[in-house]
């Protein structure tokens, strides 16, 4: 059994908090840039923030009763995958309607939602047929992939927009990402937690930063 301390897994809610709220803030942006106002834009970053409360209460509960609810831990990358495949494409084809003076069509998530689906079904049955965590690496290649595309887009859009800090905030919240896939793969220790957390509020929080620059610009010029 992993173990944690309860001031660690109070901290972890601390990332998750900041990931959602940047997340809403990249849907807001991106929305008002296509002209589109359904549910998706609240429902992304609740879908990722459900994942990573989940994944935090699960700490939570196993460093103060030593209680291993392995279902709630497991529900982090089921959620983000999903999560961030439809945000990929929302900010994909959001940011390419605008270029075009179009708007985002109702249906646009169809097809992110079957590939998302796609993913959680194969993830599932790899939990019930392979040895090891081989279903959770297959949620995480899924999860890079999507932010690698998320992440590059804003950054593009920001350049182009001639907002460089925004530019930068994506591109280092994309580069630490990538340090996070790295210590995934690293023995979980206390003090290796600590650091990991700390590394994801910041990337949280620069993605966060650079989305409330870009609403902020769009607001002030209308």
């Amino acid at each position: 059994m992993q173990q944690y301390t309860v001031g660690l897994a109070l901290f972890d809610y601390l990332p998750v908090a900041a990931g959602g709220i940047g997340l809403y803030l990249v849907c807001r942006y991106c929305a008002g840039r296509a002209n589109y106002s359904g549910p998706w834009i609240a429902l992304i970053p609740l879908v990722a923030l459900t994942g990573g409360a989940f994944k935090a209460t699960w700490k939570l509960i196993l460093a103060a009763r030593s209680i291993d609810l392995a279902w709630m831990s497991d529900q982090l990358m089921f959620l983000l995958a999903s999560a961030y495949v439809l945000m990929a494409v929302f900010v994909v084809r959001s940011l390419r309607a605008a270029r075009n003076a179009s708007d985002l069509p109702a249906g646009w998530w169809r097809m992110p939602a079957l590939a998302s689906a796609a993913a959680v079904a194969g993830a599932l049955v790899l939990m019930r047929t392979a040895d090891g965590r081989a279903w959770a690496v297959l949620l995480v290649a899924v999860v890079a992939a999507a932010s690698l595309v998320l992440l590059l887009a804003l950054a593009g859009h920001a350049l182009a927009s001639g907002d460089r800090p925004a530019a930068a905030a994506f591109a280092a919240s994309l580069a630490l990402s990538y340090v996070l896939v790295g210590f995934s793969q690293m023995e979980q220790t206390v003090p290796l937690q600590w650091t990991e957390q700390s590394v994801n509020l910041a990337a949280n929080c620069l993605l966060a930063c650079g989305a409330w620059r870009l609403l902020r610009k769009r607001v002030r010029h209308g």
